[in-house]
């Protein structure tokens, strides 16, 4: 159970650090060239991003992630990895209903997924439209538990996704295809479902929802947000700067284009002392970029490209079993793109 929680956590992690309506029409986030947007005018008026939901709409967004990771173990002798992947998931949102203080509550599902990956030559894929054998589906079993079970988010006008809930089927799904099923109680089940919960629905489904200030913006208008990452021993305070670099035209709609930027400070130990064995670590290197197209006539994320780097450096030294000082030193470099489109 654990293994499958921190596996889908990896995958989503770094990405956390950064439908037509009214009778307009809201120009598909697939369709967008954020380099080729028109710039329209908006005066001296100040501009509120707000998400605009109303109860029983219903649409799309896909998320496409593309990573990649090269490593490199300096032991006896040299060992180098190398692998990329992509992955694509589309969700289906429905807007439940909307309180008096403008919370949404959706329902989302995950009715498509596509992976392919490519680790050190030998390539790897999935698809929920292609039927796999018990075997793949325990292989690939954080995609079989999360496509096609429903869950719910409540998610204020600005974007931050408050609560996930409804999280319980796909704890008994992956119960259900564990080699080692267990008789779960409905208090595990709910413990299960809270982890599962805040550690990767909740960050992936808030990548969908980009969280805007609460402030009205003009042209130049910036604001930031802490993402603060426990690495090792190392302490990592991520910070991402936004900027509304323009006003542009989006179908018949307007649209605020926002570039994004982020830096790191890392601070804590570089070295930390386990069961004989001393863990060296080098300064993170860590940075990211973006841009992001709200569409804040019909209040809706039209698009966001945004995208990590890293590079980390560890070195392990202890003694083997025949009390021989042995050091092994690791260094990868890891980069991951978000893409998240209304269809």
């Amino acid at each position: 159970m654990k293994k499958f929680i921190s596996v889908l956590f990896v995958v989503v992690i770094i990405a956390t650090v950064f439908i037509s309506c009214g009778g307009k029409e809201t120009k598909s986030g697939a369709a967008i060239q954020t380099d080729k947007l028109e710039s329209v005018s908006v005066g001296d008026d100040k501009i509120y991003l707000k998400y605009n939901f109303s109860k029983g709409e219903k649409f799309k967004y896909k998320l496409t992630t593309i990573s990649s990771n090269d490593e490199i173990i300096e032991a006896d002798s040299t060992i180098k990895s190398k692998g990329n992947q992509k992955l694509v998931y589309v969700f289906d949102c429905e807007v439940i209903d909307v309180d008096e203080d403008n919370i949404a509550e959706l329902t989302l599902k995950v009715s498509d997924i596509k992976f392919n990956a490519e680790i050190n030559g030998e390539k790897v894929s999935y698809s929920t439209s292609v039927k796999v054998s018990d075997e793949e589906k325990l292989k690939f079993m954080e995609y079989e538990t999360i496509s096609n079970t429903p869950y719910r988010a409540r998610i204020n006008q600005y974007g931050e996704v408050m609560e996930v809930s409804r999280i319980e089927k796909m704890v008994e799904k992956m119960n259900d295809m564990s080699p080692q099923k267990q008789n779960l109680t409905t208090e595990q089940k709910l413990q299960y479902a809270k982890q599962l919960g805040e550690t990767a629905i909740r960050p992936i489904t808030q990548m969908l929802f980009r969280e805007m200030p609460k402030n009205n913006v003009g042209k130049d208008t910036s604001w930031s947000m802490q993402y603060p990452q426990q690495l090792g021993t190392l302490k990592i305070d991520n910070t991402a700067k936004y900027t509304v670099v323009d006003f542009v035209k989006a179908g018949d709609s307007k649209a605020a284009k926002i570039n994004a930027n982020l830096t790191a400070v890392v601070s804590g130990e570089r070295k930390a002392t386990e069961n004989g064995v001393t863990y060296s670590f080098g300064e993170p290197k860590i940075s990211g970029y973006g841009t992001i197209i709200f569409d804040y006539e019909t209040g809706k994320l039209l698009k966001a490209d945004t995208g990590t780097e890293m590079k980390m450096a560890m070195s392990i030294e202890g003694k083997d079993s025949m009390q021989k000082l042995r050091k092994t030193k690791r260094t990868t470099t890891s980069s991951n793109n978000n893409i998240v489109e209304l269809l």
